[in-house]
């Protein structure tokens, strides 16, 4: 049936009895016979007894008996009665309905601390009342299957929305909802009954109901494939209903709030189900624009079917037709680049790194361009010429912003732009950027400071790697390890175009996640253009004067939280300065340091730590003991 195609998810349960059918058809008895002992051995001894009862046989005519069917399902009247009493017993242990507010005529005082609201929620009782509701489905009573899980899944999503803060996040206090139950599956075992229950005009949008209200039920997402694959028969009304739930996702009218993702990841799944790979190639070129993670699913879907070389093709239409900037476009270039990679192909490379850094740029994005660039001797180039294209676009950003101030003010994306002054040999505009950064803020992920200074203070002391252990060497590792400046870039981007779905995604198919791996390429830059003596030591007086008034900021505004990372720059640079042969200075620095601020006992404590650890710097002073 292939109702899942490429995905690394839980087999629907039509796929799982096919494949095992198929697999039981080919093997010989003497290997069914080593198949099954090796399982048995396997087994826990809690579910052996029941792995037996399956091979009991009768001792007159030594045939199988016939497995006696499962219980039959209990009544409709029976099991609807069974789960509202279940719900209700609940509901009154907490004082109002789930999903109310809470109700409850106690005062302040009679509450114990420690005491949870959900406390009494039945997870024994709900896990056999959805194994009820399995058995009806099972045995084909698909009215019953459909009343029963409704009730029982509406119960788990209300109980799962009471614990949940006024900001909708999790508060970390609500236990799981149930023991054994797969919500995933009784959730698409619901939505096949609803379909089978439902007039073909009305099935579509009680299905997109549905899925849109159980939409955070389960740990994985169900759509057209696992409802198809809930049950060995064929989905009634397929075709006809493939027709309808793809003109309904594909209208042009926003969703409910956050519902948007999920409707276009139901839209691109139907439409490979209905019409395959061309029916995605349609798909995109007709709303690609408004839809771009159309492309990427039509290249996703070549890929995965080893057609690579037309997957390369519907990329390169893709970068025609998609916006300048956007996280898709970015992907579809990074796409190129790796095949042009896996060919060799070091210009096709570059072009490709080039598209995808522009289209929405990041350090990772920028590490990668920096590889492709350096070995055409391009790097210093393709530095200046991004950072001059990136600036440009960061101005008419603000001016958006500032449209009534005469001075723009540019000041995101400034840490990139930092970079790429730094990588292009453009030192002073990267200070210039350091020095009208605000003096707090460097840990934002913008702050252009966290580079500038680890550089200024590499090249000051002759280009060489950190020692380990050093201030310096913590500052340097840092910029490696900072996280993407622009991960989501506010220039009209589609960066929730992006769905949860792993469909098609091989090892060929999806671009790989890359290390942030700059510091070799800026040790590469101080190589070819070593400063002399004048600027190493203008370096020092720059990267001590940003440095200083981080600190005497953070130090006035009591920011206990940043005293490490202040004292880890004040060691830095009195490390720099050692290593640059002036170990009069570098010890005088902290001492002034110290004595500056030697009534803030958190932060001195911070600086004796990071004096300790150096291999450097002096042994802090020991302090007096107190009488």
């Amino acid at each position: 049936m292939d109702t899942v195609r490429g995905r690394k998810r839980k087999l629907p349960v039509a796929d799982f009895l096919e494949a095992i059918e198929a697999r039981l058809a080919a093997m010989k008895p003497a290997e069914l016979r080593a198949a099954l002992l090796t399982h048995a051995e396997r087994l826990p001894p809690s579910e052996r007894g029941a792995f037996l009862a399956l091979f009991e046989a009768s001792a007159e005519s030594g045939e199988t008996k016939r497995m006696k069917p499962t219980r039959r399902a209990p009544s409709t009247e029976t099991l609807l009665r069974d789960i509202d009493a279940a719900i209700e017993m609940y509901e009154q242990s907490r004082g109002g309905r789930i999903g109310g507010r809470w109700e409850d005529d106690l005062e302040d005082d009679e509450w114990t601390d420690g005491e949870s609201v959900f406390n009494a929620w039945p997870i024994a009782e709900m896990d056999a009342l959805f194994q009820r509701a399995d058995a009806a489905f099972r045995e084909g009573d698909l009215a019953l299957a459909r009343e029963a899980y409704h009730k029982l899944l509406y119960a788990v999503a209300a109980y799962q929305e009471g614990g949940f803060d006024e900001d909708g996040f999790d508060d970390g206090e609500t236990p799981e909802p149930l023991g054994q139950t797969d919500l995933s599956e009784a959730k698409a075992r619901y939505l096949r009954a609803l379909y089978e229950t439902t007039g073909p005009d009305q099935r579509p949008a009680a299905l997109l109901k549905a899925i849109q209200d159980l939409q955070y039920i389960g740990d994985e997402p169900v759509g057209l494939p696992e409802v198809i694959g809930a049950r060995r028969a064929p989905l009634p009304d397929r075709e006809a209903f493939l027709d309808t739930w793809i003109e309904l996702l594909g209208r042009n009218q926003p969703g409910p709030y956050g519902f948007d993702p999920e409707v276009r990841r139901l839209l691109f799944q139907a439409v490979r189900l209905h019409r395959g790979t061309d029916g995605l190639a349609e798909l995109a070129r007709r709303d690609g624009r408004r839809l771009p993670e159309a492309y990427r699913k039509w290249v996703l879907a070549l890929a995965e079917e080893d057609r690579t070389a037309e997957a390369i093709i519907a990329a390169q239409e893709a970068l025609r037709d998609l916006p300048a900037t956007g996280e898709v476009r970015a992907w579809i270039a990074e796409f190129i680049a790796e095949d042009a990679e896996k060919r060799r192909e070091g210009p096709a490379l570059l072009d490709a790194r080039c598209e995808a850094f522009r289209a929405a740029p990041s350090t990772a994005r920028l590490s990668a361009l920096c590889e492709a660039a350096e070995p055409f001797g391009q790097l210093e180039s393709v530095a200046r010429a991004e950072g001059a294209r990136l600036r440009a676009m960061l101005e008419v950003k603000s001016k958006r912003r500032n449209q009534e101030e005469e001075e723009v003010d540019v000041s995101e994306g400034h840490r990139l732009l930092a970079l790429l002054h730094l990588l292009g040999g453009e030192i002073d505009e990267a200070i210039s950027l350091a020095e009208r950064a605000p003096a707090v803020g460097w840990s934002g992920g913008d702050h252009p400071a966290p580079v500038v200074i680890p550089y200024l203070l590499v090249a000051a002391t002759g280009g060489a790697e950190p020692a380990s252990g050093t201030a310096l060497a913590d500052l340097w590792r840092g910029i490696d390890a900072s996280e993407p400046v622009l991960p989501m870039w506010d220039l009209d981007t589609d960066e929730d175009a992006f769905d949860d779905e792993g469909e098609g995604e091989g090892p060929d198919a999806r671009s790989k996640a890359r290390l942030v791996r700059l510091t070799p390429f800026l040790r590469t830059v101080l190589q070819q253009r070593p400063p002399d003596p004048e600027r190493r030591e203008r370096f020092l007086k720059a990267a001590w004067n940003i440095a200083k008034q981080r600190v005497k900021a953070i130090l006035e505004k009591k920011q206990r939280q940043a005293y490490e990372r202040a004292a880890t720059l004040v060691a830095a640079v009195a490390e720099a300065r050692i290593v640059a042969g002036e170990s009069d200075q570098g010890h005088s620095l902290l001492a002034e340091i110290r004595r500056q601020y030697s009534r803030y006992y958190a932060f001195t404590g911070e600086l004796d730590k990071v004096a300790r650890r150096s291999p450097l710097l002096p042994s802090p002073p020991s302090k007096p003991r107190r009488r």
